[in-house]
């Protein structure tokens, strides 16, 4: 478990520093004040210095799947990742684990020693130069348990990327789950492991928060293609998103943690498609699975009622509430704890 998190030059942070982290962390704060962003950098975190990160979606933004990969590729969706597009200073993102202790990412955007243009360029408005200048390779090197390290790097070639890996051991698993996201095939070959290690009664019971008709679940292939479903007392078992966006997103969370055991689960957004009556049971159920597979929980939330609703199911253990603030290139974390929560909700001060 993280108990405290910093971050440098990583988009829109020149600097954070969040100096307390608890079991469950729920992060508030206006557009655009980073609360995404914390979320990449710990699961940036995660990898342990493992290069092939810079080519998830979750840490790639805005990139179509269907864009062919040149060698511009790397400059458009890796320089955004730096703060202000300077690549001169380096990423680094440092937390301390309960566990594993110190750890350290730095990112680095390195011009190639060398490369080679091919002739002819193709197209009108190639440019040589220009495509020499653009090699550049983007630069991992991580410090975990023991001072161990790993460097690893990649870069764009004409139609590929190319990885030099090192010996990547993560120092915990990490799972994001974003709003509106998600895919019925994962959630089902996870269901269909918590199910083997005779835990599906986890989800079930965390269903039934949605929808208490809910007699069971199972995983199942017979549509042609392995998707969870549910006996609600009807003749015949029907797929779980027919069931609402709700019940899919509390079995996404819940799939997720038990997923990530000793590890972290990243919920972006956390109250997409719940409805607020029913948030303080859903942060119930999250707590229970959090410590049921000792996980630890990082949330954005932009809802005053769930805010409220962390604060009456939660209480005084295990969470806190992180408010982040930015100010041109300041940027500030304000950590409540539960008793100012109360204060604030009381006021009722500003704290989403």
């Amino acid at each position: 478990m993280l108990m405290s998190l910093n971050i440098n030059n990583y988009r829109i942070f020149n600097e954070l520093e969040m100096n307390r982290l608890d079991r469950i962390n729920l992060i508030v704060g206006r557009n655009n004040s980073g609360k995404t962003t914390l979320l990449e950098a710990i699961f940036l975190l995660a990898g342990a210095g493992n290069a092939e990160m810079a080519l998830n979606t979750y840490v790639i933004r805005g990139p179509d799947q269907g864009v062919p990969i040149n060698q511009k590729t790397g400059q458009t969706f890796w320089k955004p990742m730096f703060s202000a597009l300077n690549t001169s200073n380096p990423v680094q993102i440092t937390g301390h684990d309960v566990v594993h202790g110190p750890l350290t990412l730095d990112i680095t955007s390195e011009r190639q020693e060398q490369g080679t243009i091919e002739f002819p360029i193709d197209g009108p408005d190639s440019d040589p130069v220009a495509d020499l200048l653009g090699h550049r390779s983007l630069v991992f090197h991580y410090r975990g348990s023991g001072n161990k390290q790993v460097e690893s790097r990649i870069r764009t070639k004409k139609q590929e990327f190319e990885l030099k890996q090192g010996n990547i051991e993560p120092p915990f698993l990490a799972a994001i789950v974003e709003p509106r996201a998600g895919n019925t095939h994962e959630d089902a070959i996870r269901l269909g492991t918590l199910r083997r290690q005779k835990q599906g009664h986890v989800l079930l019971k965390a269903l039934k928060v949605i929808e208490p008709k809910l007699q069971s679940i199972e995983d199942n292939s017979s549509s042609g293609a392995p998707m969870i479903w549910g006996d609600v007392g009807l003749s015949e078992l029907i797929p779980l998103p027919t069931m609402g966006e709700g019940m899919t997103r509390i079995a996404r969370i819940v799939l997720a943690i038990a997923a990530s055991p000793d590890g972290i689960v990243l919920l972006d957004e956390i109250e997409t498609g719940l409805h607020h009556s029913v948030l303080p049971k859903v942060w119930e159920v999250i707590d229970t699975a959090a410590k049921q597979f000792n996980a630890q929980i990082f949330a954005t939330t932009h809802s005053f009622e769930c805010v409220e609703a962390a604060h009456q199911s939660l209480g005084m253990n295990d969470f806190l509430l992180h408010r982040l603030e930015a100010n041109g290139a300041e940027n500030r974390c304000v950590t409540y704890e539960p008793e100012a929560i109360t204060a604030a909700l009381q006021h009722p001060l500003e704290i989403r």
